[in-house]
């Protein structure tokens, strides 16, 4: 087939055989391209493989400066742009994958999403936004964070501590150690005690502080005097206090 070259197109784009053969000055069909200002037929640009996504993964959305699509489990993204957003299945025995993603997009400065999974249920998601995990940092009981390397989770501090929970009116020492009989994501170590110790019969509020110390149990229980003159103040120089000393431990 003889090829030509057009440069200019006068006679826009016709269907009419001229003798001869077409004219050089008119289109017969046009594919991917466009004519310009100039008349000159012109390639339409095309676009232009940015990633390949991972396997497993549903929908495409941008969000927060990056481009996010999800999975029903972790999976490894090699293009630091793109986010794999993992969405977990409410019933935590399912093993299948996402089968569509029907709708997401920010909603009140978070991602919103509408999944359906392969077992064809449909579940709303709203994805946290935590700040970034920091090192040499204190974290709190059910503070969440996300790693400085987007992975697809988020993350919740838990308390693994097996410290016996704190209770009233119970014998102390010096090393125990005790958790508030609601966990705080702290341990309490005894550090000093006077006397035979106990706990108090109010558990105390415990600090957050680094450091903190707290007093608890004191027990003013009369000891009889071997004093004669029975006096109040010989009553008080036999009186007892008793107290448990708690310092700050680290975090369970």
């Amino acid at each position: 087939m003889r090829s030509v070259t057009l440069s200019a197109v006068k006679a826009g784009m016709t269907r009419l055989r001229d003798k001869g053969g077409a004219s050089p000055e008119s289109l017969y069909e046009l594919t991917n391209g466009y004519v310009d200002a100039s008349r000159a037929p012109t390639v339409r640009p095309g676009t232009v493989l940015d990633t390949t996504l991972p396997p497993g993964t549903k929908g495409l959305c941008a969000f927060a400066g990056k481009m996010h699509v999800f999975a029903a489990k972790a999976v490894t993204s090699t293009n630091p742009a793109y986010v794999v957003n993992v969405l977990i299945h409410p019933d935590p025995t399912y093993v299948g994958g996402l089968f569509k993603i029907h709708f997401a997009k920010p909603f009140l400065g978070l991602l919103y999403v509408v999944a359906e999974f392969d077992d064809g249920g449909v579940y709303h998601y709203w994805l946290q936004a935590p700040e970034v995990w920091k090192p040499n940092t204190i974290y709190g009981l059910n503070v969440i964070v996300s790693p400085s390397v987007p992975a697809g989770f988020v993350y919740q501090t838990a308390t693994k501590s097996n410290a016996p929970l704190w209770a009233p009116n119970q014998a102390k020492a010096i090393g125990d150690v005790v958790q508030p009989s609601t966990p705080n994501g702290w341990e309490y170590v005894v550090v000093d005690v006077t006397g035979t110790p106990t706990t108090g019969a109010t558990e105390p509020t415990w600090p957050t502080a680094e450091g903190a110390q707290i007093f608890e149990g004191t027990d003013q229980t009369y000891v009889p005097s071997t004093a004669t003159d029975g006096s109040a103040a010989a009553k008080a120089a036999y009186d007892q206090l008793i107290r448990d000393r708690y310092g700050k431990g680290n975090s369970a």
